[in-house]
């Protein structure tokens, strides 16, 4: 291989070193044994390596760049965090490079190379990618990270990954919800949207059925794999048509707003009323679910917050080297029309 197409990765792996200590031999840092440093410098030799301006700074430096690592931002949700974390950087003085990642798709070595040889400052990691039920080779992967910038993710803790997590206990806010929707006096309580592949997912589907079960009630399940508003009108068809009019559920929990957009267009499709016939209830409280028809009742699981205060730590984290910990937040039930309760409404101005 040609010299100039050897990377800092390609020596320390030669050498049998991280690459952490091949750029401390060619900055001449003193903390490098004698006999490793003349290995490192062996292959340096061997392949006339002259590392670039990034390589030569990989530890010595802040690029003032952060990255932010998600599926998706034309999502509400992933828009909200990434907005406000992107302006948390700015206040800051730093850029934001944006990582789509799709949420079954993996962090791999590859992918974990090209982060480092971007020297970045950190990274911020929100969504299903690493919130899939199968981990597996993930945590090595993240902590081989770790040894170059700090990580910071929005999800519970990941099994075997030592890191700040950040996240919203969406099992108590679906506990939450249930028990909002029995005290209104609804029985036959359906769950539109669950599905356990990813553990945030995982985790709505446990508080619904824990806290049903808990109240002596029967779960019903509407499993979707995708939490779209078109998935919420097919869900719904799905859910009414397996079950003649008097077996139907009172109130409809839905995954997230976004699905809960197109479960409503379907019951006023159908000529129901809501909430008389059905009320229906979101999770995530999204900016339109206090327009819609009716304005929907949600969780608010803080997306804009979580956003904020992640890139705070992982900017913090770059100075403090502070210990790792997890911020953990119970969503706020917003309660609107769309459940039954009996709500003020606003009246029209008085015309002049």
């Amino acid at each position: 291989m040609a010299a100039e197409t050897k990377t800092i990765l390609d020596i320390a792996r030669e050498a049998g070193v991280s690459p952490a200590t091949v750029s401390r031999v060619l900055s001449g840092h003193p903390n490098v044994s004698a006999k490793t440093s003349a290995k490192v410098q062996t292959v340096v030799d061997k392949y006339r390596f002259k590392p670039n301006s990034i390589a030569r700074g990989l530890l010595q430096k802040h690029s003032k760049a952060l990255g932010i690592i998600m599926p998706d931002i034309k999502h509400p949700y992933y828009a909200s965090v990434f907005s406000a974390a992107q302006e948390e950087a700015r206040r800051h003085g730093y850029v934001v490079q944006l990582y789509r990642l799709a949420y079954n798709a993996m962090i791999t070595d590859d992918f974990a190379n090209q982060l480092i040889e971007r020297r970045l400052d950190g990274v911020m990691l929100c969504g299903g990618f690493i919130e899939s039920t199968g981990l597996s080779g993930l945590p090595a992967v993240l902590t081989r990270l770790q040894q170059y910038m700090p990580i910071v993710t929005i999800c519970p803790p990941i099994p075997g990954l030592s890191c700040i997590n950040i996240y919203a206990d969406l099992a108590a806010g679906l506990r939450k919800l249930v028990r909002h929707l029995y005290n209104l006096g609804h029985r036959r309580i359906a769950f539109i949207g669950a599905t356990a592949e990813t553990r945030s997912m995982g985790e709505r589907e446990q508080g619904f059925t824990d806290e049903m079960l808990h109240l002596g009630l029967d779960p019903i399940m509407q499993p979707e794999n995708i939490h779209t508003p078109a998935m919420g009108e097919q869900a719904v068809l799905k859910l009414l048509s397996a079950a003649p009019p008097a077996e139907w559920p009172t109130a409809l929990a839905v995954v997230n707003d976004l699905m809960a957009l197109g479960v409503l267009r379907q019951l006023h499709a159908m000529g129901l009323r809501l909430p008389e016939d059905m009320a229906v209830v979101g999770c995530d409280n999204q900016f339109f679910s206090a327009f819609t028809s009716p304005p929907l009742t949600t969780l608010d699981v803080y997306s804009e917050e979580h956003g904020a205060a992640a890139m705070r730590q992982l900017l913090q984290a770059q100075e403090t080297h502070a210990a790792p910990f997890t911020q953990t937040r119970d969503p706020t039930l917003i309660v609107r029309e769309s459940c039954g309760a009996q709500l003020d409404r606003r009246t029209p101005h008085p015309q002049a």
